[in-house]
């Protein structure tokens, strides 16, 4: 196996056939995950191995976890193999699109992510689970991507060691990907793809509220550190605000967010992110420490112009104004990136 594409498939329908066809003629070796499907499903899964090689879990264990076991038979079975390409089997992403993301991985590109043109046909559940994340990740990350959730997407085989570290069994694991890629400075390449959903795409069996509750308590675990830190500088400044006048306000609010940003960033180094190469501290703590400079300035006005308000208040309402600011901040910054 050499360009492979990997597929994991729950109950799958005749798109995955059809696609694993079309991908056996262009050349590709595809690799299919069945996660648990059921032995009424082995028709669709004996069809699928002419074109393909066929894994097996006995049970369902979640994309995460499929996707996972395919990455381990390619990193123990295809030694030859320099990059490899996951796409979904419910028919969403066409084999163009896929030797597309190929040209991209032999261009060099270390991850290829495929970004949707999200039109009015999307679904409703689709489109707004792809809105609410786009909005959480950007804003949790200091990463803008206009869509995080395809799972058409292609890595270099160097990746495998921390792809197999990441954190999610299920939906989750590709959210979390993203996230350690930014946290190791991996440079993502998006790749404009064409939405296609299937009778309403009802053939996925994510589910819009178990699934996206799970996506967001990992990812939001893994920004504890972040959590953590700016909960400890709110408490610094209500502090502050108790004890001390008005004029030094936006110099406690700009130490109380230096020292969050140094803190955030020894927690990532050396406990959450410990197993990688952790290099997006500096990055981070710039974007931070500019931030809370940011709030310290409006803290600074609100509080001379408005004595009353406590210091804890006026830089809340700072940091909640600030919060859309933030957003498309990052989402214009990644234009140039």
């Amino acid at each position: 196996m050499k360009e492979i594409v990997l597929i994991p498939a729950y109950k799958p329908d005749k798109e995955m056939c059809s696609l694993a066809k079309d991908l056996n003629t262009r050349g590709f070796d595809v690799l299919i995950v069945n996660d648990g499907s059921g032995a009424e499903y082995d028709e669709t899964f004996n069809t699928a191995a002419r074109y393909a090689t066929v894994i097996s879990h006995e049970q369902n264990k979640g994309k995460g976890r499929a996707l996972k076991t395919g990455i381990e038979y390619i990193r123990d079975n295809c030694k030859e193999c320099k990059f490899f390409i996951t796409a979904d089997a419910d028919g969403q992403h066409r084999a163009d699109d896929i030797v597309r993301v190929k040209e991209e991985l032999k261009n060099g590109s270390p991850f290829v992510l495929t970004t949707r043109l999200l039109n009015r046909n999307i679904p409703k559940r689709s489109k707004f689970g792809n809105d609410l994340s786009r909005v959480i990740y950007t804003l949790s990350t200091g990463r803008y991507f206009k869509d995080n959730q395809s799972g058409l997407r292609g890595f270099s085989t160097e990746n495998i060691d921390w792809l197999l570290k990441v954190k999610g069994e299920k939906y989750d694991y590709e959210m979390n990907m993203l996230y350690y890629a930014s946290k190791q400075a991996i440079p993502v390449t998006t790749l404009d793809i064409e939405a296609v959903y299937i009778d309403g795409n009802k053939s996925s069996h994510f589910n819009p509220v178990k699934d996206t509750v799970r996506i967001y308590r990992l990812l939001l675990s893994s920004a504890k550190a972040s959590i953590i830190t700016a909960i400890l500088a709110q408490i610094a400044i209500f502090v502050c605000g108790l004890v001390t006048d008005v004029p030094y306000d936006s110099l406690y609010v700009v130490t109380a967010g230096l020292a969050a940003a140094v803190t955030a960033y020894l927690i990532n180094r050396f406990f959450i992110f410990n197993n990688v190469d952790f290099r997006d501290g500096g990055r981070t703590m710039l974007f931070a420490l500019f931030r809370y400079m940011l709030y310290g300035l409006g803290t600074a006005v609100i509080t001379s112009f408005l004595p009353f308000i406590p210091l804890f208040i006026a830089f809340n309402f700072c940091a909640l104004l600030g919060l859309p600011i933030r957003y498309f901040a990052h989402k214009y910054i990644s234009a140039f990136n």
